[in-house]
């Protein structure tokens, strides 16, 4: 059944106020995850004896949960609060995207503990030397979306941000800990984007400079998750249960299609003109035809995806071990999952930013309104489908999702400014 016209900006309201009320922390912080069954903040009391989650040392299972990806979260909701702005003008928006900016910058704020401009992750709401560059793009390109509306004193401190956050990362030649690795070079290929982006914001040369070294050396040449092509072009070895399945296997495509959508949208805005312009748009194009792939048929996302090596049919795997050695990821430990998550919400959006550069524009956005007008508050959940997991994994089952809730209302606003629906 067509829902009537106003159906979506109905449910914009509803999520909106449902996320008002439940999903903000007392600084202003968007968190990572609640607990479907009170809609609050997690404890340590959620966690079963047998559940098998990170663990940080100094922070409990409930901290890393509540707050691990909350620069993704808060960014995204900012980006939301910014485009339902220029969309009706109304003041309670604006108000609600400068609340994210002043919990974006109490974040870079308590970074200085190491030093200015590192972007912490803040487990229980606490500093930790843990940081991403996910968090970072989100972050920066959320600031950057904002500034026209701030006041003079924030558009200053946000050049400021920006400019200190990347050059974190170019001082050190890309590398920084992740968890238990001590000393990761991050993908280049996530650095172009926020290169321009500081160079755009500060007006310093080295940044520019250094923008037009990583285009040189090609490191945006394919997109960062680009795992399909990589698999049927052999560049990456297939796994025996890969071989066995006669299938390639590709997970997590909500959140890698966002990132990598992220970046070339801000490329192909800001260097339209540009040789690797093309590039851009076919990356774009492929990111977005690989992730329709995970889509199920009710506007969920399966986080895990087998794609028929004869036909290019994708199907949800049966739950199954493999082996290897057991670890955080979309497989989690040796158990690969075909379970639904109400994160498509995050496919949605980069549907809406990608549209804008490719002539398969309507198809697409066929596809980001369908995810959209199925998806509601229940439904913006992490991962779902209990039955397909370990028992001492099925915690992450009962989490609703601020990424899937602030992708939703990003989607939604970003596609209303543009006159998509």
């Amino acid at each position: 059944m067509t829902p009537a016209p106003d159906h979506l900006a109905a449910r914009a309201r509803i999520i909106e106020a449902w996320a008002e009320a439940h999903f903000i922390d007392p600084h202003g912080v968007v968190y990572t995850s609640l607990d479907k069954a009170t809609g609050r903040p997690l404890t340590n009391s959620f966690f079963e004896p047998e559940a098998e989650s990170l663990n940080i040392p100094g922070y409990t299972a409930a901290e890393f949960w509540n707050y691990e990806d909350c620069g993704m979260t808060t960014g995204a909701y900012m980006q939301a609060m910014v485009w339902r702005y220029e969309a009706e003008r109304a003041p309670a928006a604006l108000e609600c995207a400068r609340r994210c900016y002043r919990a974006l910058k109490h974040i870079y704020d308590m970074g200085k503990q190491l030093e200015e401009g590192f972007f912490p992750k803040i487990y229980g709401a606490r500093f930790s030397n843990q940081t991403s560059t996910d968090q970072v793009l989100y972050v920066v390109l959320a600031l950057d979306h904002y500034a026209p509306h701030a006041d003079k004193d924030e558009r200053a401190e946000i050049a400021r941000m920006i400019a200190h956050m990347i050059q974190f990362w170019v001082k050190r030649k890309y590398r920084y800990l992740y968890y238990d690795v001590p000393d990761m070079l991050w993908p280049l290929v996530r650095f172009p984007s926020l290169l321009l982006l500081a160079y755009n914001h500060s007006g310093d040369a080295q940044f520019k400079v250094e923008y037009e070294r990583l285009l040189a050396e090609g490191v945006n040449r394919h997109p960062e998750f680009d795992y399909l092509r990589r698999k049927r072009d052999g560049e990456i070895k297939l796994s025996d249960y890969e071989k066995q399945q006669n299938a390639w296997l590709i997970s997590n495509m909500a959140g890698y299609v966002t990132m990598d959508v992220m970046e070339l949208d801000y490329l192909l805005r800001n260097d339209p003109s540009n040789s690797w312009a093309a590039t851009w748009r076919q990356s774009a194009r492929q990111m977005w035809e690989e992730a329709r792939l995970a889509l199920a048929p009710d506007g969920k996302a399966f986080v895990n995806v087998l794609v028929a090596m004869a036909t290019g049919i994708p199907r949800p795997p049966d739950p199954f071990y493999v082996e290897g050695k057991p670890g955080y990821g979309w497989t989690y430990g040796r158990y690969i999952s075909g379970a639904k998550s109400g994160l498509s919400s995050m496919i949605a959006r980069a549907g809406v930013q990608a549209a804008r550069h490719l002539p398969e524009r309507e198809a697409i956005l066929g596809d980001s309104k369908r995810i959209l007008e199925t998806l509601d508050v229940q439904d913006l959940t992490y991962l779902d489908q209990p039955e397909r997991f370990l028992p001492r994994h099925r915690f992450m089952t009962r989490f609703y999702s601020g990424s899937a809730m602030a992708d939703w209302l990003w989607a939604y606003w970003q596609g209303k400014v543009a006159g998509f629906w």
